[in-house]
């Protein structure tokens, strides 16, 4: 059995890989900006490098669009042909100029690029990659053929520019390739720059959502349709300043360089790199731009097969190697660690190096000292904030995004982060309930402490948490949930038939019922993935009968699915992230540049999530990735998700579906918890024990029709509840 390493070795490892990481960019940009300056470099070798220049921006354009966003597009070419000839008619026609026809380039392919998003809202994987390849295929063959776009069929020149008046400064001649080399440079790295940001912004983790699973990320209030359509626009945008560009290097751009098949060009370049990496993308727009400029140009009897070339290596990557050039870090690493124990057994037969043991004692030490500074730092600053959220509340001012549940305004979220955080504060020396995680290390799982469990609820419900009021039929006010006579027809299958439910504030209300007997429909319609035939859904006191998923979400309504909708891709942590969606509110510019307060509420977010990790035991599975974790623990991630987004309202769809005895009684644990700190529960479950054990309120569904609703007690002992589970009538006595 392999032994986990030490947290002081694990630290060190933290330690020395970010100063290696540090060591490498730092070299990787003197090298960049150094060696034009060297003597004897050859001025073709420039013109190549500036080529490399404009493969990334465009390459880039595709990393967005496919590898975040999950889009398939075989046009790039003809957007990047529309940022080079709209730029080219904006110098000729309007009298604009180096730089600001990038800004031009730019805006019309994300225009253009919008245009085919607004298609991709139709269609999706073949069709979108058809659909796309159609407009290409338009582009090249009759569009750029217009001589109010193109000067004529043989291409589009402008003069050259020089930026200032000669020999003053500054003064930089557009023509001399030493210059546009630091200029193409400078665009290729603001671009890398701002895609980075992006990716790790609240937009990028909404990408990442969409091309997981837009039905779950439209349930986190992500608005599918506009992600989309930024998506397209904002990879138009980079493919249009690729071209731009393009123009501003040559001075003469020709039709037949944007065709459709420079598309699968493009497309190459990507997909070699490794679609989700940008490092890749820049290391693959290095490796087509040498092949091009230097072999195929040098070597006129190989300029034929440059498609074949280019199509080999694409194929190559597909069978052999899926994560491209981006991927090789991680395959060294490894191989590192495969080779580690051949190394360790060859390690007493090595020779020494003199001085190893004498500067290898000082490491762990060094890492340990950091850890702790570290670690005081941050219990200084936890303190002083509690402190502070102390103090606010005696002054009597509410956290951020709370609202009372008690007359008009109502928003339905809850503000998790200051609760957690207290509760984390008073039980923080205690094991929260837990479904069966092993842990890293020594593999102990912490047991089941049912004297914790009822500290929680005590500290929950001391700080009256718990929503809403008793009614006078023993129900909760306010109702936060109002179904009333729905009905849906899928052409001439009624799959509900005249079914209304109503779920009051605090209360936990289930829906039970045979299989095919209709209930994740019904629960769809109220979620807004069906439309009911008829009937109307209230929420929060809104008639949202005909809203989106998102909107939906947004009031203070949260899901979960029978089959599991995390995002497999993702971190357990970036999954929790992508649930602060609604109470980030950072923008696409905020994102690129990362704004002070985007910053900000990306910090909130992080300390909301890392306040639910901590809560539910989930932290030590913080940077573990989805795909390949234990079932019982992702159905605890899923209600960590939702513990996130603040939700009121949370519904749950077959929870406990895979989850044996033991993983039941936990998830019964938590939601019992849910329910103290204000979170109000509907729940649909084939397991009766569960949901009697659980629920104040149930309904029970059979073939369409509502049959029966009341108490737990009530339902155990309704005729037409048992004969619709025994399958026969039963007489009651």
């Amino acid at each position: 059995m392999a032994v986990a390493a030490p947290p002081e070795n694990r630290q060190t490892e933290a330690i020395w890989g970010t100063a290696r990481a540090t060591l490498v960019r730092t070299l990787l940009l003197s090298a960049l900006l150094v060696w034009p300056l060297l003597p004897g470099v050859p001025y073709d070798f420039l013109n190549t490098a500036i080529l490399a220049c404009e493969y990334c921006v465009i390459a880039l354009s595709l990393v967005l669009l496919i590898g975040l966003v999950g889009q398939i597009s075989l046009c790039q070419a003809a957007l990047v042909g529309m940022g080079a000839f709209t730029s080219a008619l904006a110098t000729d026609k309007l009298g604009v100029h180096f730089p600001f026809t990038l800004l031009i380039g730019m805006g019309f392919g994300a225009l253009t690029a919008s245009v085919i998003g607004v298609v991709a809202l139709r269609v999706r994987g073949l069709y979108l990659a058809v659909a796309t390849l159609i407009f290409g295929y338009l582009c090249d063959q009759y569009l750029f053929g217009q001589t109010w776009l193109v000067q004529n069929r043989s291409g589009t020149s402008i003069p050259f520019e020089t930026i200032g008046k000669p020999g003053t400064i500054p003064s930089f001649d557009l023509a001399d390739a030493h210059v546009f080399y630091y200029v193409a440079l400078g665009i290729a790295a603001l671009s890398l720059y701002g895609l980075a940001n992006l990716r790790d912004s609240r937009l990028g983790r909404a990408f990442a959502a969409v091309r997981g699973s837009e039905v779950a990320a439209a349930s986190l209030g992500i608005d599918v349709v506009r992600v989309k359509l930024l998506g397209f626009a904002c990879a138009g945008g980079l493919a249009g300043l690729g071209g731009s560009l393009t123009l501003a290097a040559s001075r003469t751009v020709a039709p037949d360089q944007f065709s459709f098949v420079n598309s699968l060009d493009f497309l190459a370049i990507a997909v070699v790199g490794g679609l989700r990496s940008l490092g890749g993308a820049l290391a693959s727009s290095i490796l087509f731009a040498l092949l091009v400029g230097e072999l195929f140009f040098r070597s006129p009897t190989l300029a034929d097969y440059l498609d074949v070339i280019s199509s080999g290596l694409l194929i190559t990557v597909l069978i052999f190697f899926r994560g491209g050039l981006g991927a090789v870090p991680q395959r060294l690493a490894l191989l590192r660690v495969r080779l580690k124990p051949l190394l360790d057994r060859l390690q007493p037969i090595l020779p020494q190096r003199r001085g190893d043991a004498a500067t290898a004692a000082p490491v762990p030490s060094l890492a340990r000292r950091m850890s702790e500074v570290g670690a005081r730092v941050r219990k200084s600053l936890e303190t002083l904030v509690l402190r502070s959220v102390h103090l606010t509340e005696r002054d009597g001012a509410s956290g951020p995004g709370v609202e009372a549940m008690d007359g008009e305004g109502e928003s339905g979220v809850l503000d998790i982060t200051r609760l957690v955080g207290e509760l984390s504060v008073d039980v923080a020396a205690e094991r929260r309930p837990m479904l069966h995680v092993e842990r890293f290390g020594d593999g102990s799982v912490p047991g089941d402490d049912e004297a914790h469990l009822d500290r929680l609820l005590q500290v929950a419900s001391t700080r009256g948490q718990v929503a809403g009021h008793p009614g006078s039929d023993g129900r909760r006010l306010p109702l936060l949930l109002s179904a009333e006579h729905i009905t849906v027809r899928f052409g001439g299958l009624i799959a509900v038939n005249d079914a209304s439910l109503q779920v009051g504030a605090g209360e936990v209300v289930g829906l039970i019922g045979p299989n095919g007997a209709g209930k994740t429909t019904l629960f769809n319609s109220i979620l807004g993935l069906n439309s009911p035939t008829d009937g109307a859904v209230q929420l929060y006191g809104h008639d949202v009968t005909s809203w989106d998923v998102h909107r939906r979400a947004a009031l203070g309504v949260g899901r979960t699915f029978q089959i599991l909708q995390l995002f497999g891709d993702l971190t357990v942590f970036d999954n929790l992230m992508v649930a602060t969606h609604l109470q980030n509110r950072t923008g696409l510019w905020g994102s690129v540049v990362v704004s002070r307060n985007a910053a900000v509420q990306e910090e909130q977010a992080r300390a909301r999530v890392r306040s639910v990790l901590e809560l539910m035991d989930l932290a030590h599975l913080a940077d573990t990735q989805v795909a390949g974790l234990p079932f019982g623990v992702l159905r605890l991630i899923e209600v960590a998700r939702t513990l996130v987004t603040g939700a009121r309202l949370v519904c749950f769809d077959e929870p406990a579906s895979g989850l044996d005895s033991a993983e039941t009684e936990k998830l019964l644990e938590w939601f019992r918890f849910l329910r103290q700190i204000g979170v109000t529960l509907l729940v649909i479950e084939h397991d009766v024990s569960f949901v009697v054990r659980l629920c104040d309120h149930i309904y029970v569904l059979d073939q369409g029709r509502l049959i029966a609703h009341g108490t737990p007690q009530q339902i155990q002992r309704n005729p037409d509840v048992i004969a619709s589970y025994l399958g026969a009538p039963v007489e009651v006595a």
